[in-house]
């Protein structure tokens, strides 16, 4: 049964079987299925094709059409968009073996370039969730629910920490690969990747990645500082730039998370990186694992059902909690500022910098020519000299423009990386904040007798759990960032100290001219 559509966004038809979409015209939608956003439909002039689902809002009718309904909320939930088949009058058969391209193509609001409208474009936001005080507060009161996982943590001289596993895992991106659907209507792209540990390799598209972001953040996202996924850009086409650029950002971001031992060793994170994508293994497969982690019960606060019982459990004070948040901020300034810093330096470099010493090259070349000019029969030696010289101050600035690339880049990649996670901690301190208050507001129920005193000391105690695991992670954050910060500067300073020294031959060259 056909079904009318407003359109709300611009879409314009990239290849054969698409159908171009103007803002405000209304669409009969001929087919929709509940398990994809491609739309089929005719438009006003009875032209036929297929079209983003999200593009458009449906008219419904008086009467119920649940299977519209469902298709419709497909949107809102983070559904694998699973394999289907798409039948239309035009085609026998679209085989599908893969997700929706959904948001592969830019969203122009309604009437926002013609009328003037302030209605802003749908974006993914990359923060799912904000975790507050009583976020932990079910977990403090006793609430139960069933774990199927099991988080442990030691205690030594430096306070709480997680358990490292003896051989970090590591997880290699490579391979990406243009993929067709819709009998070659629709492309996305898959990236192979390969844990160290069994070498057996994976494909997933960024839409899956999406998916298990969203999952992680909402099962750890009040215990750990969960790194922030790659936004998802909208590429025109799909270049060769585009395509290493997004596997450059999604190999920081597994690395990341392969490197927390929490995470990595999590059922959800294992889940993604063994079992194949529904293009290369049993639908059925890929599915359960997914349903059950979407089930998970032990998310937000309830993650610390799954710290292991100990007797060292201790609470941070508010004081430890207040220096760690201002920590966090004047940590979060500093990363900032050296970002703009080195981001106006290599802007200098490759733009002003080369220019100077270009400029200064070709005043020694002018010098240069201006001797040959002269009828001294000694100007041959100093007219080539001051030729070297204006070729020298010509690779100076060829110099400078390269060497962002090898030492200013990597400074910044990692300070945005740490600029994303240090986002997390206000959120952390809200929860850890949470339990603090909780654990001292039955300390005065005590000593008042409102509750008993093993009602107390079973809040505290869980409150203490909470303290140690969010310790646990901090202490692993400032590891994490100190070695990084190590590395990388040392990277930085070896590179510039590659440069000068290239930059100091040249000068002695360039003077060794002049012995004549």
């Amino acid at each position: 049964m056909s079904s009318k559509a407003k359109v709300r966004y611009y879409f314009k038809r990239r290849k054969e079987g698409e159908l171009t979409l103007t803002p405000g015209e209304i669409i009969t939608v001929t087919y929709q299925d509940k398990d994809d956003s491609w739309y089929e439909g005719i438009n006003s002039i009875g032209e036929q094709g297929l079209f983003p689902g999200k593009y458009v809002e449906l008219i419904m009718d008086t009467v119920s059409h649940p299977e519209i309904e469902e298709a419709c909320d497909i949107d809102s939930t983070y559904e694998e968009l699973d394999a289907v088949e798409l039948r239309s009058k035009k085609s026998s058969s679209y085989s599908d073996t893969s997700e929706s391209i959904d948001q592969d193509y830019e969203i122009i609001p309604e009437l926002e370039d013609k009328r003037g409208s302030n209605e802003q474009s749908p974006k993914r936001a990359n923060r799912l969730y904000q975790f507050t005080k009583a976020e932990v507060e079910p977990f403090i009161s006793g609430n139960t629910i069933k774990t199927t996982m099991k988080i442990h943590l030691v205690f030594n001289e430096d306070g709480p920490s997680w358990v490292y596993p003896i051989v970090p895992l590591e997880c290699n991106i490579t391979n990406p690969q243009i993929e067709t659907k819709y009998s070659g209507i629709k492309k996305y792209i898959s990236y192979q990747i390969t844990p160290n540990d069994t070498n057996v390799s994976v494909y997933h598209r960024y839409k899956h990645f999406d998916w298990l972001y969203g999952r992680l953040l909402e099962k750890f996202g009040s215990t750990i500082l969960m790194p922030l996924l790659p936004e998802k850009d909208i590429p025109w086409r799909f270049s060769e730039d585009f395509i290493q650029a997004r596997m450059g950002g999604l190999q920081t971001w597994i690395s990341r998370i392969s490197r927390h031992p929490v995470i990595s060793q999590s059922e959800i994170f294992q889940h993604f990186i063994r079992k194949r994508d529904v293009k290369h293994c049993s639908l059925q497969e890929w599915k359960s694992g997914k349903r059950v982690a979407e089930k998970d019960e032990a998310v937000g606060g309830m993650i610390f059902s799954e710290i292991m019982a100990s007797s060292e459990f201790k609470l941070l004070d508010g004081e430890e909690a207040d220096k760690c948040l201002t920590f966090a901020k004047c940590m979060g300034e500093s990363v900032r500022n050296l970002i703009s810093v080195t981001e106006e330096h290599m802007a200098r470099c490759t733009g002003t910098l080369k220019s100077e010493y270009i400029k200064i090259g070709r005043a020694f070349s002018d010098l240069s020519a201006s001797f040959d000019k002269s009828t001294y029969h000694g100007k041959g030696s100093i007219g080539n000299a001051l030729s070297f010289v204006g070729k020298t101050y010509d690779d100076i600035g060829n110099l400078h423009f390269d060497q962002p690339k090898n030492d200013a880049h990597s400074l910044i990649e990692i300070s945005k990386e740490y600029k994303g996670l240090l986002t997390c901690f206000p959120d952390l301190m809200n929860v850890l904040k949470g339990a603090l208050e909780k654990a001292h507001e039955y300390e005065k129920l005590a000593h008042s007798n409102k509750v008993t005193l093993r009602e107390k000391e079973a809040v505290v105690y869980r409150a203490g759990i909470v303290s140690s695991a969010i310790e646990a992670e901090i202490n692993h954050f400032n590891h994490e960032l100190t070695s990084d910060y190590k590395v990388t500067v040392q990277h930085f300073l070896y590179e510039q100290v590659q440069m000068y020294n290239k930059i100091t031959d040249k000068l002695r060259e360039a003077y060794a001219h002049f012995e004549f």
